[in-house]
């Protein structure tokens, strides 16, 4: 089995004409989403060998990012984002790479702030499930990754049905958050949310238009988070530098390396 490791990436031109939310100037102020990919990919060679992970970056037509080490990066190119702003081309990335992308095995789709801190191989390998997504508190989808680890029509119909669900929402929800409520909304319907009641997220696997959607916690044994102030999660396969705490993605992606003696 290879697993995919999928970030996506656009290189922001605040002179294209595309309204973007306060949020992305702002990450994009300071953010060295370069650095990110890097340290993304090296880490994630820390844990697995070539036959058990691949690395692409998911991006429009003309973006590139320069490799440290001299390793082109693979590049999964998705038509007509030159207009979209940068979530709307998030989520229309996301919907190619897991309904059409041509890779074979299970796919990890994230964002770029991350760092790899164990083999995903057997965490996948040992769990039933077609879809992962991480709820926040319970309360909030966090699509810091999403696991897809079976590609069937199911699950086509489950990420189309989602992004038929994102441009429901108006214009202005759907700028920042709306990779996320748009997962969001298909919990409402199916009951793994309840509107009005915090923390009423259901963890576990739900059975959701034919697929069995496994809800982790954001903050968990697989998706680690600094949100409370700890920049490294020992225990964690993975970890998100999630918001203004990507100033300390250097310092975790440091411990991440020392703990494992590189």
């Amino acid at each position: 089995m290879i697993v995919n490791f999928i970030p996506f990436f656009k290189r922001k031109d605040f002179k294209d004409g595309v309204e973007e939310p306060d949020e992305v100037k702002h990450f994009n102020s300071f953010g060295k989403y370069d650095d990110y990919i890097n340290c993304y990919r090296t880490s994630m060679n820390w844990h697995h060998t070539p036959e058990q992970a691949k690395f692409y970056i998911a991006s429009d037509k003309g973006t590139e990012i320069k490799p440290e080490n001299n390793v082109p990066f693979n590049m999964i190119r998705v038509s007509d984002l030159k207009d979209k702003n940068i979530i709307e081309s998030k989520t229309l990335a996301e919907t190619h790479v897991f309904n059409e992308a041509d890779v074979d095995g299970p796919i990890v789709s994230s964002g770029c702030d991350h760092v790899v801190n164990g083999n995903f191989n057997k965490w996948i390998d040992k769990n039933d499930f077609d879809i992962a997504i991480p709820l926040r508190r319970q309360a909030k989808v966090n699509n810091a990754l999403v696991i897809l680890k079976n590609r069937n029509k199911n699950t086509i119909d489950f990420f189309n049905y989602r992004l038929e669900m994102f441009y429901k929402l108006t214009k202005e929800s759907r700028a920042w958050y709306g990779d996320q409520k748009s997962y969001e909304s298909i919990f409402f319907e199916n009951g793994v949310l309840t509107k009005g009641i915090k923390g009423s997220g259901k963890l576990g696997l739900h059975n959701i238009m034919g697929c069995k959607v496994l809800t982790i916690p954001y903050g968990g044994d697989v998706l680690g988070t600094n949100v409370d102030g700890q920049y490294f999660f020992p225990n964690a396969l993975f970890y998100d530098y999630k918001g203004d705490r990507k100033h300390q993605y250097q310092r975790g992606y440091n411990m991440a390396k020392q703990r494992i003696g590189k």
